[in-house]
């Protein structure tokens, strides 16, 4: 895998980019076919109920 420039960037492609800089940034976004692709995200998962914060909300 080689190295990410700004010039695989979604942004420097489209010409939507202002900052003068050739490493990436943090909102680089590789350029694709699909268009912007989001970043993927973290799966949520739902926390156990403590039995304290649970007698207290019924009160």
């Amino acid at each position: 895998m080689s190295a990410r420039t700004c010039n695989q960037c979604y942004f420097r492609v489209h010409d939507l980019c202002a900052l003068p800089r050739t490493e990436p940034c943090a909102t680089f976004r590789l350029a694709k076919r699909q268009g912007l692709v989001p970043p993927p995200q973290a799966q949520l998962i739902e926390r156990p109920v403590v039995a304290s914060l649970a007698a207290q909300a019924s009160l």
